[in-house]
């Protein structure tokens, strides 16, 4: 029979020393001794626990198939798998129609951000005999998630992903960030591959956005940049949109919908169908908006800008049932009162950094390369995923 191992996902906020943080993965292994003969921890350190607080909170996960082996299967994924850091370098991504020919010639892979062109999965994931029966990757990286999503959700189609982007702790211990495995990493990915018979439950609410302009269509798109909106250039209405709302707050959110039904579904409830997006620029003179995001804009799809709302955020209606659930956020503290105030339940492992998290819905179609295709990176504001796991 297999060694039994359990897991445990942990999120810690620096407000402990540094040398109590590094020894995190040991400290919840001796706790845990009682329970388990041997435990798998993984996770990183946050801004926020808890409801907005400081201080650890563990996801602990015991289940087992029938031979006994554990469930849950830990990984690493960093640079030395092959993953580039697009972030560091990508701002606007303008295309000419020089690589436009190219990529239609076929001398250039469809997208520069594209997983399978260079991240290599570890033998730990690609060991796993049925990729189908994965039905949950939970994760903790550093601000490089674009190629590593792409590559678990491609191999893993089937698979809901969560994962929560660690605070930077350059200055807390001198690494860049800190996430905990068997050994702590500087930088990459952690995380666990959960395989069981059902599907858990994942939603993303934005409840600190406000619309500042009506639905949209995208007339024209390049890369990540919208050109034309119905009737107008889109950095004309964007202008336009930010001088009579009101709000004192210069940052400026997308929404891009796939279906104009989309578009218009609550923010606080939105499908997947939808999601919202930093506005990085415009270009009054060329009438474009660069969005935060590696993957290609469609047109033929819907966009609304958003801004901050200036009223103290609520927290939204979750409909936790009682069962365990993850709550990964992103800080939101320019945004009235926190947004995790009240989520101090029993049950529930929720956590927020400013760097935000990123999520993929089971069964998206992978072969293209547009945003609707790929997991989706989120750094707005006051945003919250919820991931109900299954008893």
């Amino acid at each position: 029979m297999p060694l039994s191992r359990d897991a445990c996902f942990v999120s810690i906020t620096p407000t402990y020393s540094a040398a109590d943080v590094e020894q995190i993965s040991s400290s919840v292994s001796q706790a845990l001794h009682g329970v388990s003969s041997a435990v798998d921890v993984v996770g990183t350190v946050v801004d926020q626990v808890n409801g907005g607080g400081a201080g650890v909170s563990l996801l602990f996960h015991t289940s087992r198939d029938k031979s006994g082996a554990s469930m849950a299967v830990p990984f690493f994924i960093g640079d030395e798998h092959g993953r580039q850091r697009l972030r560091e370098t990508a701002v606007g991504r303008w295309h000419t129609p020089a690589m436009d020919h190219c990529r239609q010639a076929s001398v250039l892979p469809l997208s520069a951000t594209q997983a399978a062109s260079s991240v290599r999965l570890p033998p730990e994931l690609t060991d796993i005999s049925d990729p189908l029966n994965v039905r949950l990757l939970l994760l903790a990286s550093d601000r490089e998630t674009r190629q590593t999503i792409d590559a678990l959700a491609q191999h893993f189609p089937r698979a809901s992903i969560l994962g929560l982007v660690g605070a930077a702790t350059p200055f807390f211990n001198a690494r860049p960030y800190t996430l905990f495995g068997p050994t702590i990493r500087n930088s990459g990915c952690v995380g666990l591959a959960f395989s069981d018979s059902t599907m858990p439950s994942l939603t993303v609410a934005h409840p600190g956005m406000v619309a500042a302009t009506p639905v949209l269509r995208i007339v024209r798109a390049k890369g990540n940049v919208v050109l034309d909106v119905e009737d107008a250039r889109a950095a004309h209405t964007l202008i336009a949109a930010m001088r009579s709302s009101g709000s004192g707050d210069n940052r400026v959110y997308a929404r891009i919908s796939r279906t104009e039904e989309a578009a218009r579904e609550p923010l606080t409830r939105p499908g997947p169908m939808s999601a919202v997006f930093r506005v990085t620029g415009g270009d009054p003179a060329k009438g474009g908006v660069a969005v935060d995001t590696l993957s290609d804009i469609p047109h033929d799809c819907f966009i609304q800008f958003l801004v901050p709302s200036s009223v103290p955020v609520a927290t939204p209606e979750l409909g936790l049932g009682g069962e365990p659930t993850v709550l990964f956020g992103v800080t939101a503290s320019t945004i009235g009162d926190s947004a995790f105030s009240g989520l101090e339940q029993r049950g529930v492992h929720s956590a927020a950094t400013e760097g935000g998290f990123v999520y993929a819905y089971p069964d998206i179609d992978t072969s293209g390369t547009d945003l609707f295709s790929r997991p989706t990176e989120c750094a707005v504001p006051g945003s919250i995923a919820t991931l109900s796991l299954p008893t």
